[in-house]
């Protein structure tokens, strides 16, 4: 391996697909990034085990959306339909990787969504699945698997939703001079493209916070052409995060875990805004 791979902080990308239009765009964007950083891609289809236990209880049904009819939940139909949906996405793995000629891999995994993800690419750097799922109940905030991932993988993990890019649009990044932040700054330079805009969110108190900020990012960037902005916002409130994210309008939004946030600030930012992030550990 080259002295370049060898520094590279992503080198192995693991993306969930279920088919939904969250992990469609979640595969986009971790197909895009690996062929910027030639990295492998590593597609994870979870059957869910939750599914066919419900299915295997006497009393479990199926209720027509149309007829408002029921039917008894058939354990082995349900079966049919995870084979059906895995060959789906193996099949848009395949031709979402090799349309860019990329090294990937599939892997069908069954039983608890959340641990089986988090669990199925030990060797990969960063996980990339949507903001919500399929169920009908999270279309709006993170969806169970997703605030599971934050609180539990050890990895990094970003959240996607359609209609937004990740690294080819700009960048926001919050900065409060950790080495938290820093390591989300290094990441978040490596995963930019050639044409993004990075936003540094300054949220140190201190008057020279700024300064410091761009010397760091100088150093990290070393003769690199990126175009930067910054911006001082010293708050905790997620609000006032929130309110100042949506009207930079950034692309992905980059932040290191263990910075000075509260955690509640953190978990509310997420929440709230309709961005990707990209959780850095």
């Amino acid at each position: 391996m080259s002295s370049t791979m060898k520094n590279r902080i992503i080198q192995s990308i693991a993306v969930a697909i279920d088919c939904s239009p969250h992990s469609k765009a979640s595969l986009e964007a971790a197909a895009e990034m690996a062929a910027r950083l030639k990295a492998e891609l590593i597609g994870i289809f979870v059957e869910d085990i939750n599914l066919l236990r419900v299915a295997g209880l006497p009393f479990a049904e199926e209720v027509r959306l149309y007829s408002a009819t029921t039917t008894k939940l058939d354990v082995g139909e349900l079966e049919r339909l995870l084979r059906q949906q895995a060959k789906q996405a193996r099949e848009l793995l395949q031709r979402t990787a090799e349309a860019r000629t990329l090294r990937h891999t599939f892997r069908v995994l069954r039983g608890m969504v959340p641990e089986q993800l988090m669990q199925g690419a030990p060797e990969a750097d960063i996980l990339v699945l949507g903001r919500s799922g399929r169920s009908p109940s999270c279309r709006k905030g993170l969806g169970s698997t997703a605030r599971t991932a934050l609180s539990e993988c050890k990895m990094n993990v970003m959240l996607m939703r359609p209609g937004v890019t990740a690294s080819e649009g700009p960048l926001l990044l919050l900065y409060d001079g950790t080495e938290a932040a820093k390591r989300a700054l290094s990441t978040a330079l490596e995963i930019a493209g050639p044409t993004s805009t990075l936003h540094l969110l300054v949220t140190e108190a201190d008057l020279d916070a700024i300064e410091r900020c761009k010397e760091v990012t100088a150093a990290i960037v070393s003769g690199r052409a990126i175009e930067t902005e910054y911006y001082h916002l010293p708050f905790r409130d997620s609000r006032q995060l929130v309110s100042f994210i949506r009207m930079i309008d950034s692309g992905l939004v980059v932040i290191g875990e263990g910075m000075n946030l509260p955690p509640e600030t953190l978990r509310e930012l997420i929440d709230d805004i309709d961005y990707p992030v990209l959780l850095v550990r």
